[in-house]
């Protein structure tokens, strides 16, 4: 398989003109590339993202689970200071 013409960047920012430019031929012509790359590179983009909203989402429901569990443990620690110190105000 041969080297690409165009870096990944390039491919991206093509990618992303491609929202704005109507016909394809157009844009595939400023480029010197055929419409089916520029449908091919549009697929190979997409794909690339969707991991990154996969982990997105992961990463909300662990931060999700470690602020329950945060909220938790502060109740026992307050919990557990009111029945060893009369004085909840002062430092242990």
């Amino acid at each position: 398989m041969p080297k690409s013409r165009f870096s990944h960047n390039q491919i991206m920012a093509i990618v992303r003109e491609m929202e704005h430019v109507r016909p394809l031929k157009a844009l595939a012509r400023k480029h010197g590339v055929s419409t089916a790359t520029l449908h091919r590179w549009k697929l190979q983009v997409a794909d690339e993202q969707k991991p990154d909203r996969e982990r997105l989402r992961s990463l909300e429901v662990e931060h999700r689970r470690l602020k329950n569990k945060y909220a938790e443990l502060s109740l026992d620690y307050l919990t557990l200071r009111a029945a060893l110190v009369k004085d909840v105000n002062r430092e242990c």
